[in-house]
């Protein structure tokens, strides 16, 4: 009796090179004859390239996978949402990747397979929700959006705020208690990581973003921007990381450590990044 093995569904992955592997077990057993050695001959790679791809000793090439993709058997649909994974996975520019991934929502498949990553990309990457959510801890709090209109910066329309206030509460950032009054839900941003890298460094590209406008528009006595530019090692860049790591959390700290309810939502940004890049770096290679 033949082996019958169950066909994988692309639309179940969030790693591309996960279903290739499952996808190339799955050929192996429906087509006479097919290999990996066969397929690697006629894409015109070395028999020992995709193995050791696929067990991760190596990385898979943008080139090699292009010159891949079209002896994988696979309809033009899948072979495009094969392609997007692979962008979000193992492009190095964050344009690329948003890119991908706003074509990828828009597929039908991955919105009904994916209500995770949708929930957690629509809240990290439109700044207002994650600043409305917090001001619901402010002692002021009214669910008026006109009146939420007037707390925030920037040019929020009341409609955006009422399709925030609906989405917080859907999903449960935000929960009316017995009086009737809005609470803040400790909640888990649950997400694949690569979908979660995106929606993360779009949010903090917008609070960067804010930091510049808080030089013009805030009061010197209502913000704190400070730096330091310095040339260091791997091993001291990673002593700095452990420093910031700390820093957040003491900051946390400060943040449990009252019931007292907060005036104003502010954003607090630890950053360290390089202003020079190792010359063997190739021109026009960027970093999250």
């Amino acid at each position: 009796m033949a082996t019958v093995v169950k066909k994988p569904l692309i639309q179940e992955y969030h790693d591309y090179l996960e279903f290739l592997i499952d996808w190339i077990d799955y050929l192996k057993v429906r087509e006479k004859g097919f290999s990996l050695r066969q397929v690697a001959k006629e894409a015109g790679m070395a028999s020992g390239y995709l193995p050791m791809c696929f067990s991760r000793k190596r990385k898979l090439s943008k080139r090699s996978f292009v010159k891949l993709l079209p002896h994988l058997m696979l309809t033009p649909k899948e072979a495009r949402y094969l392609e997007l994974l692979q962008v979000i996975a193992e492009s190095e520019d964050p344009k690329d990747r948003v890119k991908a991934l706003t074509e990828l929502q828009r597929l039908k498949d991955y919105r009904e397979s994916h209500q995770l990553e949708l929930e957690v990309h629509q809240y990290l990457s439109r700044w207002y929700y994650v600043a409305i959510r917090e001001l619901v801890n402010t002692a002021d709090f009214k669910e008026d959006p006109a009146w939420i209109q007037d707390r925030l910066r920037g040019r929020i329309s009341q409609k955006e705020i009422e399709e925030a206030l609906a989405f917080l509460v859907q999903f449960k950032f935000i929960e009316k208690n017995a009086d009737g009054k809005y609470l803040v839900v400790q909640k888990q941003l649950d997400c694949h990581e690569g979908v979660f890298k995106i929606s993360l460094g779009e949010f903090h590209r917008q609070m960067l973003d804010w930091a510049k406008v808080s030089i013009e528009e805030v009061p010197r006595a209502d913000r704190l921007l400070l730096g330091h530019t310095t040339a260091i090692t791997r091993d001291q860049f990673e002593l700095v990381q452990g420093i910031l790591k700390k820093a957040l959390n003491d900051l946390e700290r400060v943040e449990n450590s009252t019931v007292q309810k907060g005036m104003e939502v502010y954003h607090i940004e630890l950053t360290a990044f390089p202003l020079t890049q190792n010359s063997s770096v190739k021109d026009g290679s960027v970093g999250e």
